[in-house]
């Protein structure tokens, strides 16, 4: 069986892993290369499955009880690590979120000026939209 405090250290590993992978995710968004993102999110995904499962190691060793007394501080700066993992990750989707707004207020203003180029009249003189699927032509 694997010793606590290596299982600790490579979970220590993971994080650093994790933070790392999160700075990327943070100046690719920034940067707006979307492109990037999807292996990130798969590079992430895998990294918090070998947390979790490094986690559940932890949790069922035997040796548990000394995350209580002798290996507390490094417990800790895990503990703290992760909460900085979180904070990026919230900060990251955040950013996410915006660009989508973005978009969309881009797609609606293109979408505004695309129906404002085909106004037309009808014999009345109401305006109407006019494009491309409103025409009854047979040739």
């Amino acid at each position: 069986m694997t010793l606590l405090p290596e299982l600790l250290e490579h979970q220590n590993l993971l994080l650093d892993s994790l933070l790392t992978l999160l700075e990327e995710e943070f100046n690719f968004l920034k940067q707006r290369q979307v492109s990037e993102l999807p292996e990130i999110t798969n590079q992430k995904q895998q990294l918090l499955e070998q947390l979790q499962q490094q986690d559940h190691q932890i949790s069922q060793h035997p040796d548990r009880d000394a995350l209580k007394d002798e290996l507390s501080p490094l417990k800790e700066m895990l503990v703290e690590k992760l909460r900085d993992c979180q904070e990026k990750n919230e900060v990251n989707g955040k950013l996410i979120e915006l660009n989508l707004a973005a978009n969309r207020r881009l797609g609606s203003v293109l979408t505004q000026l695309r129906d404002r180029n085909s106004m037309t009249y009808d014999s009345k003189g109401s305006a109407r939209a006019f494009g491309g699927s409103n025409l009854n032509l047979k040739a």
